[in-house]
C-alpha cells in the first residue's frame, strides 16, 4: 500500500512540476526588428519596476501559468520593460530615454500610459503593426489575459473556422 501511495504521489508531483516548467520566453528590444522581419507577430509588453510587488506577483504567478505561457510563446513576441531603466531603447525607428525629472523611461510612458497615468504593472498587447489592442493596468491574473485573447479570437473568427485548418 505504501509503494502504491508513493508511486501515485510521485506521478502527481511529476505532472505538477512538468506543468510548472513552462514560462514565457522574453525577447529584447534589440532583437525585435529581426524577429518581426522573420515572422510578424503581435507584441506583449510587460511594463514593470524592481520595487513593484504586484509586478513580481504577475511575473511569478500569471506569467508562469502553462496555458498563458504557451499562448504568449506561440503567438506573441514578449518584452519586459523596466520603467526605471536608464539605458536608451530604440523602438519604431526612434530612441527613447530615461526621464530623470519624471522618474521613469519615456518608452514606458509612450506604451503604457492611459489617461496620462502610468501604473505598475501594465501589460500592453500590440498588433504586429504596433497598434494598441489592449492595455491592462494593474495586476492581471492569467485568466484575465487568456479571456481577452479568447474574446479577440472569437470576434475575428466568429464561426470558429480556424479550427478547420
Amino acid at each position: 500500500m505504501i509503494k502504491i501511495f508513493s508511486i501515485v504521489l510521485g506521478l502527481i508531483a511529476g505532472t505538477f512540476m512538468a506543468a510548472q516548467g513552462q514560462s514565457i520566453r522574453w525577447t529584447s528590444f534589440d532583437r525585435l526588428d529581426d524577429s518581426l522581419r522573420a515572422e510578424p507577430r503581435p507584441l506583449m509588453v510587460f511594463i514593470r519596476t524592481d520595487w513593484c510587488t504586484y509586478c513580481k506577483i504577475q511575473e511569478n504567478v500569471a506569467f508562469e501559468d502553462p496555458e498563458l505561457a504557451e499562448l504568449f510563446n506561440q503567438k506573441f513576441y514578449c518584452l519586459q520593460l523596466d520603467a526605471e531603466a536608464t539605458n536608451a531603447i530604440r523602438f519604431l525607428g526612434r530612441t527613447y530615454d530615461f526621464q530623470a525629472s519624471r522618474g521613469y523611461h519615456e518608452l514606458a510612458e509612450f506604451i503604457g500610459s492611459q489617461n496620462n497615468e502610468l501604473v505598475f504593472p501594465t501589460t500592453v498587447l500590440l498588433s504586429h503593426n504596433f497598434q494598441v489592442l489592449k492595455r491592462f493596468q494593474g495586476l492581471q491574473k492569467a485568466e484575465d489575459l487568456l479571456g481577452h485573447h479568447a474574446n479577440r479570437e472569437q470576434k475575428s473568427d466568429p464561426a470558429n473556422l480556424s479550427r478547420l485548418k
